[in-house]
């Protein structure tokens, strides 16, 4: 109990994020800014070089995970990466960022990922951020998070920080409840699938090889996308400056313009608070 409440004392936060079109990221520090704690790590795990380092024990009085939903589940990667962590007794909030869709199972998945690393989830987000199937042409969810979805985050921050300071939120508080199931669904889309396609308008200057979380980009063979490895989170589409890197046609294009004209109602952020 002393050394939760002197973590608690000091007010620091900890974001935990993957987040290759930094939707993620932009919600989580927009959170931690509505709970006016200050950010004591960030631990961005988009890119395959930062998967590598493993905090021994997240040390923080506040922990937020944050994911993006990749056909109701969270991406495999991440997942895995979270499931190495320990951070024991501590306070825990996982936020997920779907496509307007639905987000089905990641949030649970995720918050089920934060109860094994010892933390205890007080409250949780669904947010909305741009597809990453997404563009002018085809939008899905374009430009989200936006203003409105970032002062709800902000004032999601504000609720949680109010939470803590409550007596109620120690070690014999209950969690969390959230939407979703047990199993959790199997995603539909398999790796492998032809989804890159690069014109003749790149100038090679290499961003697409720097922003890709999984090194699926070839630069070697004219920068074409290793498609068995590709997690299709379309964060060398959306960097390329010259929009040189575009969708095949093929069945991940038609679940875009499926998703364009099945998901343009817009909908809100949904939070979760554990019970006081």
């Amino acid at each position: 109990m002393g050394e939760i409440n002197i973590k608690m004392n000091r007010k620091t936060i900890t974001l935990v994020y993957f987040s290759p079109t930094a939707t993620t990221r932009t919600v989580l520090e927009e959170i931690a800014k509505g709970t006016g704690y200050d950010v004591a790590d960030v631990y961005d795990i988009t890119l395959s070089k930062t998967r590598k380092q493993i905090p021994s024990k997240l040390d923080s009085a506040l922990i937020v995970f944050g994911a993006p939903v990749y056909s109701g589940r969270l991406p495999g990667l991440a997942a895995d990466y979270f499931k190495q962590l320990s951070a024991p007794g501590i306070p825990a909030v996982p936020v997920v960022l779907y496509g307007n869709r639905e987000y089905e199972d990641a949030l649970l998945e995720l918050k089920d990922i934060c109860v094994k690393c010892g933390c205890r989830p007080l409250a949780a987000g669904a947010f909305i951020g741009e597809h990453s199937f997404s563009t002018k042409q085809v939008p899905i969810a374009l430009n989200r998070p936006d203003k409105k979805d970032l002062a709800s985050a902000f004032e999601f921050g504000q609720k949680i920080a109010k939470l803590l300071d409550r007596p109620a939120t120690g070690p014999s508080s209950g969690t969390v409840d959230v939407r979703g199931n047990i199993p959790y669904k199997t995603p539909p889309i398999p790796r492998g699938l032809p989804f890159i396609d690069v014109t003749d308008d790149c100038t090679a200057c290499g961003i697409c090889v720097a922003v890709c979380p999984v090194d699926a980009v070839n630069e070697k063979e004219g920068f074409c996308t290793m498609d068995e490895i590709c997690v299709h989170c379309c964060a060398c589409i959306k960097a390329c400056p010259e929009s040189a890197r575009i969708m095949k046609d093929g069945p991940l294009k038609d679940i875009a313009d499926r998703l364009n004209q099945t998901c343009g109602t817009r909908k809100a952020p949904e939070t979760f608070f554990a019970a006081v």
